[in-house]
């Protein structure tokens, strides 16, 4: 629902075999590689595109076909950093009939998240269907179109809870579709999603309770129980089970506030969230937000485009500029 990929409409997972890495399998479907087109069990993209050009007397439409979902998974939906996909992948388009009653959405969400895990830890590029946060990010907030240049950065920094569309699908004419029901009814769970080549990510639809019910809910904690090793067989049991209710997994005061939850958490250790303020979407804390013995820094002067710029909360600075 929250990505408008459809998810959950066919059970088979997107299959992955590394034997496709061998070169003599992957000549099957792919005959012209050859040892210079592999990397790592990795297939270039640039060679997947030499099977798409247009000529009339190709008939080899098998070949075309494989080459072009291939490429397709390797170009946008699990992209990796260095312009190349798993060779395994070859085991998803090995069967064409087979290939189309696949679930993959949950194989594509499932793999933006790994990369999303990854870059967190790692500080290099996100993989997986990145496209698809630029296309989420405008419809809810209506900034950083993909295609019109702007200046994303100052609007952001003016956005507000109240001028983001939290529910930008409702007055969509496919919005009661079985298909679109299915995954608002998924979108309200807590599910692993298999990446094909890997391990499993989770799905919180805790943490997305604005987003799907128009209010804001405060989650609480990952279960220690979510293993990313799963097995294919409990996978389909907790898919047949239906997942786990997401409501279970938040605080059950409906109008409790963020600020007025965390004040209470920490009312043990002193003021916190107490003394501050909005200013658009950037909360400003003053001193008594901070424990004994921490030093506040002020900074004079900042060439930040933002609603910051300019505000000092705390009076002025003494001394050299430590901005």
């Amino acid at each position: 629902m929250l990505t408008s990929l459809l998810i959950g409409r066919y059970p088979t997972q997107v299959s992955y075999d590394d034997s496709w890495s061998v070169l003599s399998n992957a000549r099957q479907l792919l005959p012209n590689i050859d040892s210079s087109h592999i990397k790592s069990g990795n297939v270039n993209i640039s060679h997947l595109r030499t099977y798409l050009a247009i000529a009339d007397d190709r008939k080899d439409d098998i070949t075309i076909a494989c080459a072009f979902i291939l490429f397709i998974m390797g170009h946008l939906w699990f992209q990796t950093a260095n312009d190349t996909v798993p060779l395994g992948y070859l085991a998803a388009v090995a069967d064409l009939n087979s290939a189309a009653q696949y679930d993959w959405g949950s194989a594509i969400l499932a793999s933006l998240y790994h990369g999303l895990d990854t870059v967190v830890t790692t500080m290099g590029a996100i993989t997986g269907f990145v496209q698809l946060l630029t296309y989420w990010f405008y419809e809810y907030c209506g900034v950083g179109h993909p295609i019109v240049n702007e200046d994303v950065k100052y609007h952001i920094d003016y956005r507000t809870v109240d001028t983001i569309t939290w529910e930008p699908w409702l007055e969509s004419a496919v919005s009661e579709i079985e298909d679109v029901l299915t995954v608002k009814l998924l979108s309200r769970k807590r599910m692993p999603l298999q990446v094909p080549n890997g391990n499993c990510e989770y799905y919180l639809g805790d943490r997305c309770c604005r987003q799907l019910a128009g209010e804001a809910r405060i989650p609480l904690d990952p279960l220690l129980s979510m293993s990313p090793h799963i097995s294919s067989v409990a996978l389909q049991e907790m898919r047949h089970a239906g997942f786990l209710d997401c409501e279970q997994f938040v605080v059950g005061e409906e109008r409790e506030t963020y600020a007025s939850y965390w004040a209470e958490q920490t009312s043990e250790v002193g003021h916190m969230l107490t003394d501050s303020q909005r200013m658009g979407n950037i909360d400003l804390f003053g001193p008594t937000a901070l424990r004994a013995g921490i030093i506040l820094v002020v900074a004079t002067s900042a060439s930040v485009h933002s609603l910051s710029q300019d505000i000092n909360l705390f009076g002025e600075a003494k001394g050299s500029d430590l901005g």
